[in-house]
């Protein structure tokens, strides 16, 4: 009975953190004068149709895919590598458009980035797909524990 009551107050704690972590954000925006208000608004809804309208759609999509087509052993591996890839994805976009690039200063986001980016993914990639060979023919090469019958 104290875990449920313990849990039950974790997640009492958790919310309020959330709320109070939310209103002072709000709270933030509103009483900041370098805000301008129309284009956080602007903001706001970009992400939040983007998320909900793009983002999870093809998560779930993905999700769906693995969880079809993929053998339980290699599930681990193929979301792991998902989930780096979109993180590098994340952070790398801006430099892969070129966002802060400008004539006037070619010191500004000197390299080469849609390469680099290309070249992180074939690593990641290439890593996944030498994991689940490797494991593939581990799998093959352990004996099936099951007894089998005899004629």
């Amino acid at each position: 009975m104290t875990t449920s009551r313990s849990t039950a107050w974790t997640r009492r704690l958790l919310v309020a953190a959330g709320v109070l972590a939310a209103a002072y954000g709000v709270v933030g925006v509103l009483t900041d004068r370098s805000v301008w208000l129309p284009n956080y608004a602007r903001y706001m809804v970009t992400v939040l149709f983007g998320h909900d309208l793009l983002v999870l759609p093809l998560a779930i999509a993905v999700g769906a895919v693995l969880t079809r087509w993929l053998p339980r052993w290699a599930k681990p591996v193929v979301q792991g590598a998902l989930v780096v890839t979109v993180t590098l994805t994340v952070v790398a976009l801006p430099l892969v458009l070129g966002y802060g690039r400008r004539p006037d200063n070619p010191s500004a986001l000197p390299r080469d980035y849609p390469r680099g980016f290309a070249i992180c993914l074939a690593a990641i990639w290439l890593v996944t797909a030498a994991v689940l060979v490797v494991r593939g023919l581990r799998r093959r090469s352990v004996p099936d524990p099951t007894p089998r019958e005899s004629a």
